[in-house]
């Protein structure tokens, strides 16, 4: 049964998904596809694995206990939280605080999940903005600092 209510909201997810992507209007095209691509073709993959567990779940009686309901609850928040600092704490602090959060949410200790965190979101950062020359938020409160 929660098998198919995750599958069910991931459908309704891959939808909007499709549609935001598909709502993105870029004036000048700098690659290729252009910039609605990947996340339409994530959102079909989303929606096609949806839609097959939907039709085939899984035969296992698993039952969520509280304690992973508040965890879920506790994620989706996290991610929240995320979406609204990333461009005005800038990625590295964004991606420090939820990592650190998420490691010692699912069992790690608070001062090993912070150093996780660190080393993450300054990695990431780097090779993000360095590697792949994407522009990653470096926050608006920052921006006399650096």
């Amino acid at each position: 049964m929660y098998d198919r209510i995750f599958a069910g909201a991931l459908l309704l997810l891959s939808g909007l998904i499709v549609w935001a992507a598909l709502k993105l209007d870029v004036p000048f095209q700098y690659e290729p596809l252009g910039p609605k691509a990947f996340p339409v073709i994530l959102g079909v993959i989303l929606a096609i694995t949806s839609v097959w567990l939907l039709i085939k779940p899984s035969k296992n009686d698993w039952h969520p206990s509280k304690e992973i309901l508040g965890k879920i609850l506790a994620g989706l928040v996290l991610m929240t939280v995320y979406a609204a600092l990333f461009e005005h704490a800038g990625f590295i602090v964004a991606t420090f605080i939820v990592g650190g959060v998420f490691s010692w949410l699912f069992g790690e200790k608070p001062i090993r999940a912070g150093v996780y965190a660190l080393v993450m979101s300054v990695v990431s950062y780097f090779l993000l903005s360095s590697l792949l020359q994407l522009n990653v938020p470096s926050g608006t409160w920052w921006a006399g600092v650096f």
